[in-house]
């Protein structure tokens, strides 16, 4: 649990079994199991936004994965890769989509597709959308960032959202697809939140990318609403399983 994810989410330890313990002690680990493919599939929310997605295959032990609640939904088809990885399609108001890998903590909820049902999917009304920032840089506001960004950026406007591998998809192992994305954005709001597991703090916020999503990073940048922000950040997302049950 020592992955750039986990630590901007303020559950950096050095002892895993010790955190998922107090993290079933709270009482709000939330879960379903002997569900097809998976022996559990769960979630443990702290009241900051910042999750762990639990799951658990036959013969194995469980595994955590960083997760991020949010209120920032978009309907969107859907079906998964494989494991916890999956395609989303989100649609836009313009009648188009956009597409993102996405670790998504509630795997039950999307069909996984095979190469004998190569159409499978799942349409979700309400997908939320959110993203763990693993390296990011920040601007005062959007003029700020016209002027000044690096040339390697130039390519990139205040609100894009890119994921690499939807275009390789189909063209290389599953086990190599990722749900990291290059993303920039117009803070709306951030609050420094602490995550109480922990007891780390960490910037929790809405921003406005070619969708609207909810992020976390780390306590030490200054953030303020009008920052653009610009950089590499794994996508999660759900479909509300957990907030319902």
């Amino acid at each position: 649990m020592q992955s750039t994810e986990f630590s901007t989410l303020g559950f950096a330890t050095d002892n895993p079994t010790k955190l998922l313990t107090a993290a079933v002690a709270t009482g709000n680990v939330r879960g379903l199991q002997k569900v097809p493919g998976f022996d559990l599939v769960g979630a443990f929310t702290d009241p900051s936004g910042a999750r762990l997605s639990l799951l658990r295959r036959k013969g194995h032990d469980v595994v955590a994965l960083p997760a991020l609640a949010s209120s920032e939904t978009h309907r969107a088809a859907v079906y998964r890769i494989t494991g916890s990885l999956a395609h989303a399609s989100m649609f836009l108001d313009n009648d188009e989509t956009l597409d993102a890998i996405v670790s998504v903590d509630d795997p039950t909820q999307y069909p996984e597709r095979s190469d004998d049902q190569p159409d499978t999917f799942a349409i979700i009304q309400a997908l939320s959308l959110g993203a763990i920032g693993l390296r990011a840089d920040f601007y005062t506001d959007e003029a700020d960032f016209e002027a000044n960004r690096p040339d390697e950026d130039r390519q990139w406007s205040s609100r894009a959202l890119a994921s690499p591998s939807v275009a390789v998809e189909g063209l290389i192992g599953k086990q190599d697809i990722s749900p990291r994305a290059y993303a920039s954005f117009v803070v709306e709001a951030a609050w420094k939140r602490t995550n109480e597991l922990t007891g780390r703090e960490f910037w929790y916020g809405i921003g406005l990318s070619r969708v609207r999503l909810a992020f976390a990073l780390p306590a030490d940048m200054e953030l303020q609403p009008g920052n653009v922000v610009i950089g590499t950040f794994t996508m999660t997302a759900s479909s509300g399983l957990w907030d319902r049950a």
